[in-house]
């Protein structure tokens, strides 16, 4: 089922790729924002995903696997929490005290996210309404 789902996403995304390529209303720059916009969204999500990680730097870690000092937050145990989509990374302190890492980067992932769906979702709406502007 998952193949069928990613073959289906797959082709999904060549037609309304070829759709906005072929489009003929929008400006150059709108039909080739996809191809900048997709990676640097791919980075800023990889970005996110390592907020959170205490094996890259593990000296100043934001989410430490060492326990920090005793009384300064309980026992000082912390975890580090990421979710795929949403994007989202953050600490979660033995208080119950939840800090988020990267907000910044949370939302440069939306702004990259709509710079690329809604251009998208334009082509794929000229690829269903013309079908034939794609044979050329």
């Amino acid at each position: 089922m998952t193949l069928l789902t990613v073959f289906v996403g797959l082709v999904t995304g060549w037609v309304a790729l070829r759709g906005l390529l072929v489009h003929p209303l929008l400006p150059v720059w709108v039909r080739t924002s996809v191809f900048w916009t997709l990676p640097l969204g791919a980075l800023t999500w990889a970005v996110i995903m390592t907020a959170d990680d205490a094996s890259l730097f593990p000296d100043t870690a934001p989410c430490p696997r060492v326990p920090m000092r005793e009384g300064v937050l309980g026992g000082g145990e912390v975890s580090g929490i990421s979710t795929p989509f949403p994007p989202r990374a953050s600490c979660r302190w033995e208080d119950g005290t939840v800090y988020d890492r990267a907000p910044g980067a949370e939302f440069l992932f939306w702004v990259f996210f709509a710079m690329t769906v809604v251009p998208l979702g334009a082509g794929l709406w000229h690829a269903l309404r013309e079908p034939t502007s794609l044979l050329r």
